[in-house]
């Protein structure tokens, strides 16, 4: 019998600014296993179930778990990776895109996408542990809905 060991999961720079621009803090011992639509604003979890409104988050990540975020303002969001050409289609989208995420890093998917549950249409109702990603519909582009920082206004360099 084969033992399976799984490593330790390192958060991206990307993933901790995100962070702290949705304004999100770890969900608390107490609130474990609550669904995402039950808690508070300003928190973030991870869950096998991304998608889902009543999806439990759980503090600590596991294999192949998604982080969600809840923002203060209540609207949440799926956080995952995509390749590069994915992640633009993702966030230029003018009509329903289908898309497969990853919940972490993996070859040609290393860009962080921050998807908002208002933009799912169809999605499975779980993404198990051993598949490889999540496979989502997703509406159009809507103006101020991309979760990700602004920087436009920055100088370059």
């Amino acid at each position: 019998m084969s033992r399976v060991v799984y490593t330790t999961f390192t958060d991206t720079a990307d993933q901790e600014s995100l962070r702290a621009a949705h304004g999100v803090r770890p969900v608390a011992a107490a609130e474990e296993g609550t669904g995402v639509n039950a808690l508070p604003g300003g928190v973030y979890g991870f869950t096998y179930t991304p998608g889902l409104p009543n999806a439990p988050l759980f503090a600590t990540r596991r294999f192949r778990n998604y982080e969600i975020h809840k923002l203060a303002s209540g609207e949440t969001f799926v956080i995952a990776f995509a390749d590069t050409e994915t992640a633009r289609r993702i966030e230029s989208a003018s009509s329903d895109l289908g898309v497969r995420l990853k919940p972490e890093p993996a070859g040609d998917a290393a860009t962080l996408v921050a998807i908002p549950y208002s933009r799912i249409r169809q999605h499975r109702q779980y993404a198990a542990p051993n598949q490889d990603g999540f496979l989502v519909t997703l509406g159009p582009v809507s103006t101020g809905l991309s979760g990700l920082p602004d920087h436009s206004d920055q100088e370059p360099g």
